[in-house]
C-alpha cells in the first residue's frame, strides 16, 4: 500500500452576542455540549487558557484506519458586539484520503461549519445574554 499525507488548513469563524467567558463555558460545559456536539469526542486538549483559547489534537478513522489527524485551535475575544470566536483546523489527510483531499477537505469545512451552527442555536436558545 502506498502511504502518503497532505497537509490542509482552514478557519472558521463567529460573532456572538455573548461575552467570551459565556461563550467558553458553554463550549466547555460537557453536559450541553452532549446537546449540541454530533459524533465522538476524542479530543485530546492540549492547552487551555480560560475564557481565551482551547487547544486540542484529533484523529478520524474509518474502518479503524486513521485517515485524518488535526490540530485545533478555539481562540476566543472580546468583539464588537460580543465574542469573535475563530476556529484553525490544521489537518494531514492520509493514505487514501491523501490522494482525494479535495473533496474531503470540503467536507471537513462543512462538517465545521454545522458544528457551529448547532453551537450558536444551543447558546442562543439556554443563555442568557452576558
Amino acid at each position: 500500500m502506498y502511504r502518503q499525507v497532505n497537509h490542509h488548513a482552514f478557519v472558521v469563524e463567529r460573532e456572538f452576542t455573548h461575552s467570551p467567558a459565556v461563550v467558553f463555558s458553554v463550549w466547555t460545559h460537557a453536559e450541553g455540549r452532549r446537546e449540541w456536539f454530533r459524533g465522538p469526542d476524542d479530543s485530546r486538549i492540549l492547552d487551555i487558557v480560560p475564557d481565551e483559547r482551547i487547544l486540542t489534537a484529533f484523529m478520524t478513522s474509518a474502518d479503524g484506519v486513521p485517515i485524518t489527524a488535526s490540530l485545533a485551535t478555539l481562540e476566543f475575544k472580546t468583539g464588537d458586539y460580543g465574542t469573535q470566536l475563530k476556529y484553525t483546523e490544521q489537518i494531514a489527510f492520509l493514505d487514501a484520503y491523501a490522494q482525494d483531499w479535495h473533496d474531503h477537505l470540503q467536507t471537513r469545512i462543512e462538517g465545521s461549519e454545522a458544528l457551529f451552527d448547532a453551537f450558536e442555536y444551543y447558546l442562543e436558545t439556554h443563555q442568557q445574554k452576558a
